[in-house]
């Protein structure tokens, strides 16, 4: 593959899509508002969570269009999570660990891709967070 040089400053690859059929969930922008962290506020006052998700699934799915078994369920997903969060968990990657841990354990996700931030946690606005990618052994 030969990089393409644009101002010196990036490079853009040419690469063709692979032959292979990925499969891809996308739960994007999950904001849970929930007790979450350390500090003794963290543990009286509800802050903003917000998720960023890609599941790959195992790619010998086969989909029916009427039929929910056949599919990675999102809102299982989303109780997962909620169902963590109700754990008082102290540290977003303790936090982060656990959901991959548990998502994995989906029979129908090979790998899971994880983003959380913390949106109220900075007196000067922006977000705090952990990333983690995982895939199955």
């Amino acid at each position: 593959m030969k990089p393409i040089t644009k101002n010196n400053v990036i490079e853009i690859f040419e690469a063709k899509i692979t032959k292979d059929v990925v499969k891809k969930i996308l739960i994007k922008d999950l904001v849970i508002e929930k007790i979450f962290g350390y500090y003794p506020e963290e543990k009286t006052t509800p802050q903003k969570l917000k998720f960023n998700i890609k599941l790959e699934l195992n790619p010998k799915l086969s989909f029916a269009d009427n039929d929910l078994e056949t599919i990675a369920d999102y809102d299982d997903i989303i109780k997962l999570i909620n169902d963590t969060l109700d754990k008082k968990i102290s540290f977003l990657e303790v936090l982060g660990e656990t959901i991959a841990e548990k998502v994995l354990n989906n029979e129908k996700i090979e790998a899971i891709e994880l983003q959380i931030e913390k949106l109220d946690i900075l007196k000067m606005g922006g977000t705090v967070g952990f990333e983690i990618s995982k895939r199955k052994n």
